[in-house]
């Protein structure tokens, strides 16, 4: 269906295109009729109709200044000029703005409907040129993000950067100027490719900046900017990146409480070298763990030293470290972070990527200690590393780190002395039942699957005793019960303990609890 507006200063004439338009077989619906041009253009503005059929004599603006003002606004609609005057210079003027065709008064219906059907075939030249366009800019705009993609997720070091940069160079941009910018908040819910808050910050940033090209893409590690703009363009740019904090904070109360930063990436000047826009935006936004303004953070206006930065923890703090893990000693790991954080803060100059290097490094160490699985390993440590990189300050940095290695070795250290204490358990269990039995240290052993050495030293590592003492107390605790409930012979209750020897069992009673069984059983 085509939309179409009808402008003459005289109603009959609006009321005779009416009449002779095939307007029902054409598809075309009029949507209004305009008496003077002021009228005209608010409604062409307002109705974004395909065609216009416009007089060219009319109050205000005449037909020709209505073309030229649509066409000013970059509207490709389909006009059709009327007039009662048969003059050519009219004509002329008209053809100059792309009108499809030209009648003349009185109107006549053959040629308002052929005037009508080459408007038809004007507007589907030019959607058809639209799709073509579209689909064009489509294919170059996810060639960009997909390089924009694969640019975000190298490191510094890799051998790949050399074709990336290459492949990159083949792809078309306008303006000189390459920029990165990195936007990620504190809260890693918000930062997942998937979130809404990720999607929605990528539409606002590509239309917010109207200048150059922008190309943003989610990723995990927060959404990342190319910006294509021209020198001159500069402090626009700049004025974007506060709109787009302006625009984070009205839309706030959606998702909860959260701090973000932008880290602005140098500015290059070869989409080849983009890779070295992206590390530095990453780098500037990581600033913010030791700086007080951290909204907008410029690698260009960072103090960049050459003077390498000590490391915060010297070798024998690492081997101290070490041994503290494999002892599951929590307090000498507290001490250790401790000296670490005292150190980060007499230093005069804070390198945050040794800081997370080392950081990085004790997060490796701890899950080393607590599992063998590599993957599982590696899959954790980038995860707990990237809460540790959220962090907003040094001392949240530390708190974390201890929070997490602490708690770590802890539940290390209980589940170490649970599978200790299995085969202990299991033996005690056993011997709760059969107590009574002839039972020695190599049979319970083998009755838990373990050497007999190694058995009694985990027994009294566990119980604190050796399996001996542990079944004699066993046995006489029965002893003693049977001697306070029962009325049966002291004989019979030695034997029903396991000990068929009663002189052996007065003996040992009285050794163990102080006193003869015969007198327990009157006291009790």
């Amino acid at each position: 269906m085509y939309k179409a507006i009808i402008v003459d200063d005289e109603m009959k004439i609006c009321q005779l295109i009416r009449c002779l338009g095939k307007w029902e077989t054409l598809q075309i619906e009029i949507i209004e009729c305009c008496q003077d041009g002021e009228t005209a253009l608010e409604c062409i503005f307002r109705e974004r109709p395909d065609i216009v059929l416009t007089d060219i004599r009319m109050p205000i603006y005449d037909g020709l200044e209505i073309i030229q003002n649509v066409r000013k606004e970059g509207l490709e609609t389909a006009f059709i000029v009327i007039s009662g005057y048969k003059q050519f210079e009219y004509a002329r003027q008209a053809l100059q703005y792309g009108v499809v065709d030209f009648l003349v008064k009185p109107i006549n219906e053959a040629d308002l409907n052929i005037a009508l059907e080459k408007a038809i075939a004007a507007i589907s030249d030019i959607r058809k040129r639209e799709e073509a366009d579209s689909i064009l800019l489509n294919s170059e705009r996810r060639e960009k993000e997909q390089l924009l993609s694969n640019m975000v997720s190298l490191n510094e070091n890799e051998k790949v950067f050399e074709k990336l940069e290459k492949s990159a160079e083949k792809i078309q941009f306008e303006s000189e100027v390459f920029q990165a910018v990195l936007i990620k908040t504190n809260r890693q819910d918000l930062n997942q490719t998937e979130s809404v808050f990720s999607e929605n910050m990528v539409h606002f940033v590509e239309d917010m900046f109207q200048i150059g090209e922008t190309i943003a893409v989610a990723r995990d590690g927060g959404i990342y900017i190319l910006l294509n703009y021209k020198k001159e363009e500069e402090p626009l740019i700049k004025n974007g990146f506060y709109e787009i904090l302006k625009h984070i904070k009205q839309e706030s109360d959606i998702y909860g409480r959260f701090e973000v930063t932008l880290g602005v990436g140098l500015p290059v000047y070869n989409i080849g070298q983009m890779c070295h826009s992206i590390q530095t935006a990453k780098a500037a936004w990581q600033e913010r763990i030791i700086r007080n303004e951290r909204e907008v953070i410029e690698y260009g206006r960072l103090i960049q030293s050459e003077e390498k930065c000590r490391a915060y923890l010297q070798d024998e703090d690492w081997k101290e470290l070490r041994r503290f893990l494999e002892n599951c000693d929590v307090n000498g790991i507290k001490m250790v972070l401790r000296t670490m954080e005292a150190g980060v803060g007499r230093a005069n100059r804070i390198s945050v990527q040794v800081l997370l290097e080392e950081v990085k490094q004790i997060i490796i160490m701890v899950q080393k200690q607590i599992s063998d699985d590599e993957a599982d390993c590696s899959k954790a440590v980038e995860s707990i590393f990237e809460e540790m990189r959220l962090c907003n300050t040094v001392s949240d940095l530390f708190l974390r780190l201890t929070h997490f290695s602490v708690t770590r070795i802890q539940a290390y250290h209980e589940e170490k002395m649970m599978a200790k204490k299995m085969p202990v358990l299991a033996a005690e269990k056993f011997l709760a039942q059969n107590y009574m039995k002839d039972i020695s240290l190599e049979d319970m052993a083998e009755q838990v699957d373990l050497s007999p050495t190694y058995f009694s030293k985990l027994f009294k590592s566990v119980e604190g005793k050796n399996y001996i003492d542990y079944l004699t107390e066993l046995r006489l605790e029965k002893a003693k019960d049977l001697l306070k409930t029962t009325n049966q012979p002291i004989k019979t209750i030695a034997l029903e303990v396991g000990y068929p020897n009663e002189k052996y069992f007065h003996k040992l009673f009285k050794k163990v609890v102080g006193i003869k069984a015969s007198e327990y059983r009157k006291l009790h």
